[in-house]
């Protein structure tokens, strides 16, 4: 039989890795060597991103034409940046003649501080340095009118020479800006054109997403570009107006000069800086002016990026500072210095693919600043590292914002879950499975302070994994938030060698809580074993794995299967309001407000005389406890809110209310008036709520308020004291 070689384990993932290497070198080659084409596209981009809204502005406002108000916008952003580049050339010619003034105060400070620190190479060298300039200027002075002028023979250039330089010089930016204008005034007048073809292109049929992605991006990349463009003016006019009373020469060009070098991240507000600085200490023969610079520097720069920029930019670039600073250093050895303005605009438009394309998403995770992971996944973690300092405070925090109840659903549980399917029943997983329970406990002790009871008549015992019972914790503590005591009890309680030991004496109810989905065995087993010992005894299902929605009750062999923490609760509520209608039929009282819906008797009669009373359609009583009126979980909210504050209620399904939110159960059912008040019994517990419904507008007054709450009051003398016994 012919041998055939069998690939080793670790060549198999060689190939993705080397493709995805070699992919990157490739693009990176490529933007590399096609740099003069790709910046000037990249800059157009750009600017159109930050125009678009001017260009818009135009059309809508001013009825101007497309290509009136894209001429006219381009034009604008030209005249901005020729302005910005006359004035800062004026500057620097300034400066250029004032320079020669200041070698004597720089020469005087170095030598103080040559005395006061003694010889230095560094002093020295700048010492030396001011010497042989001085030498030179003072070459320059000698070469005065009237004096003998040295004669040197040279090839000297002639005036084509002297043209062709200086055209060459200039010819490479002016291209550059001719290029990035026309690129600019197509983009912006086939806007609408692009889009499409850009939809089509990468859409793939999934045009809505396209659409999102398009308009997240617009919208991040604009909002970025303008709020920094607000933030750089400010701050550029706020140090240049610092620099010029504190006395630094052309502070004018030095404000200019920082709005442009702040769009290079983290650094580039410094690195122009420097130079100020570096004046104010050949300026000033003291050392104020450069302590003032330096001070009024470090206060705006750090309120700027400390308070104003995280308040002002929020979630609006959606990168992390680290994929910013990588990104930055990534498109500068692209593209040079142009590459870091353009870094972190370029690095948001990817993060925005990744976030809605998900071939890309791993651009997302890379570079976005949203945490990778759902809150259940990071506490699912810590639990794991048995981190539980970590653990408490993300916990606290999620407590804070929201409450214990939904931290309780939504991050433990959901944590637990993800523990269930990832670690196995084995005795592999056992060391995480106590890791995670201690951790488990630390924060259950934390957020909720359960005082368990030694006896109860109802039982939650985990059942096959310590992870079952840390989910029938949480079930005992939604149940003692409803008034219902329970104990639980660990796995080990119904296994083969325990479950003959179990005390079931006065126990009414044994629910197994299981997290996996091979639970049928288990669930037979000790409903077998449970049948024998204690016969009454109820035995219930909650499965909460997805997996398990087949097993029924006959599967298991069980009386009850709930899906679900909030069908366990809503069973226990029910079979508790059951237990209590039935002492109270065997003490000979009626149930308050028996009959509650049925047209054929007394109460039924009176709440039809209500409606018609009002000239409504409709009246109806919403008691808590009935299950006939807590089915449509909108409307048993309705009833809640009324019971809660214990005030009326009057909702129109057009107009918004605080305490109801959106009126789902009112437009659903085309309802536009509810109007509701509390039926409170004499011992002052409110058991629900009369209302009125009707499918038309109209007001309800306070007049009309008060006559419906006599109304109730007179429901609760007849029906809710036991005054009537249902027909």
């Amino acid at each position: 039989m012919p041998q055939r070689h069998l690939p080793f384990p670790s060549d198999l993932p060689r190939r993705p890795v080397f493709e995805s290497v070699a992919t990157f070198a490739l693009l990176a080659a490529l933007l590399y060597l096609g740099a003069a084409i790709l910046v000037p596209l990249v800059l157009a981009i750009l600017l159109a991103f930050a125009l678009a809204p001017l260009v818009t502005w135009f059309n809508r406002r001013l009825r101007l034409p497309d290509p009136v108000a894209v001429i006219l916008s381009v034009a604008l952003a030209l005249a901005t940046l020729a302005g910005f580049a006359f004035i800062a050339g004026t500057q620097v010619v300034k400066l250029a003649a004032e320079l020669p003034g200041y070698q004597e105060t720089i020469t005087a400070k170095i030598s103080g501080l040559q005395e006061q620190f003694g010889s230095n190479t560094l002093l020295d060298q700048i010492d030396a340095a001011i010497a042989g300039l001085s030498d030179q200027m003072a070459g320059a002075e000698e070469t005065r009118p009237g004096a003998p002028i040295p004669v040197t023979i040279s090839n000297e250039i002639g005036p084509l020479g002297i043209l062709s330089s200086v055209l060459g010089s200039i010819i490479g930016p002016v291209a550059t800006v001719a290029i990035v204008t026309v690129f600019l005034i197509f983009l912006l007048m086939g806007r609408g054109d692009l889009q499409e073809r850009f939809i089509r292109l990468v859409s793939a049929g999934r045009y809505s997403k396209t659409n999102i992605a398009i308009a997240d991006a617009s919208e991040r990349v604009g909002r970025y570009l303008l709020i920094q463009l607000a933030v750089n003016t400010a701050y550029g006019t706020i140090f240049g107006i610092g620099l010029w009373l504190i006395g630094v020469p052309s502070a004018v060009l030095w404000g200019l000069l920082i709005i442009l070098f702040r769009y290079i991240p983290f650094v580039g507000a410094l690195i122009i800086a420097v130079v100020p600085f570096l004046l104010a200490f050949a300026v000033d023969p003291g050392w104020n002016m450069l302590l003032l610079s330096v001070g009024l520097f470090l206060v705006l720069d750090l309120t700027t990026a400390n308070v104003i920029e995280p308040r002002l930019y929020g979630s609006s670039t959606g990168v992390s500072p680290l994929a910013i600073l990588l990104s930055a250093m990534f498109w500068a050895t692209m593209w040079g210095p142009v590459g870091l303005i353009l870094a972190t605009p370029m690095t948001v438009c990817l993060v925005v693919i990744g976030r809605h394309l998900p071939q890309f998403q791993f651009l997302d995770t890379l570079l976005g600043s949203e945490p990778v992971l759902s809150p259940p996944e990071r506490l699912y973690q810590r639990m794991l590292r048995g981190n539980t300092e970590d653990a408490i405070e993300m916990t606290e925090d999620h407590i804070e914002e929201h409450d214990t109840q939904h931290y309780l659903d939504e991050v433990m549980l959901p944590a637990l879950r993800l523990a269930s399917n990832e670690l196995a029943d084995g005795p592999e997983a056992l060391p995480q499975r106590r890791q995670l329970v201690q951790s488990f406990e630390a924060l259950i002790g934390e957020v909720a302070k359960v005082d368990w009871p030694e006896h109860s008549t109802l039982l939650l015992i985990g059942g096959r994994t310590e992870i079952d019972e840390c989910a029938a914790t949480l079930l005992g503590i939604r149940l003692a938030n409803e008034g219902i005591t329970s104990r639980v009890l660990p796995p080990v309680a119904v296994r083969q060698e325990a479950i003959g030991r179990l005390d079931l004496d006065g126990v009414e109810a044994v629910m197994l809580v299981f997290m996996g989905d091979d639970i049928r065995a288990q669930a037979r087993y000790v409903a077998r074993r449970i049948g024998r010992m204690a016969p009454d005894t109820r035995v219930i299902v909650c499965a909460l794995h997805e997996l398990s929605a087949q097993e029924s009750t006959e599967t298991l062999h069980v009386d009850t299967v709930y899906r679900s923490i909030d069908d366990a609760v809503e069973g226990a509520l029910t079979s508790l309001r059951q237990l209590e209608i039935s002492e109270l039929h065997a003490s000979g009282k009626t149930e308050p407000f028996a009959g509650a819906g049925r047209g054929d008797d007394a109460l039924g009669q009176a709440i039809e005389h209500i409606a018609d009373t009002f000239g409504i359609p409709f009246a109806t009583i919403n008691l808590l406890l009935d299950d006939r009126h807590a089915e449509d979980e909108a409307a048993f909210r309705l009833t809640s809110i009324v019971a809660e504050t214990r005030q009326p209620l009057i909702v129109h399904s057009q107009s918004p209310h605080p305490l109801v939110g959106d009126n789902a159960y009112l437009q659903t059912n085309g309802i536009d008036l509810y109007a509701a008040v509390p039926l409170i019994l004499a011992d002052g517990t409110c058991i629900g709520a009369l209302a009125l419904l009707d499918y038309e507008p109209r007001a309800f007054g306070a007049e009309e308020v008060a006559q419906l709450e006599a109304a109730a009051q007179d429901l609760v003398q007849r029906f809710g004291d036991g005054g009537a016994v249902a027909a």
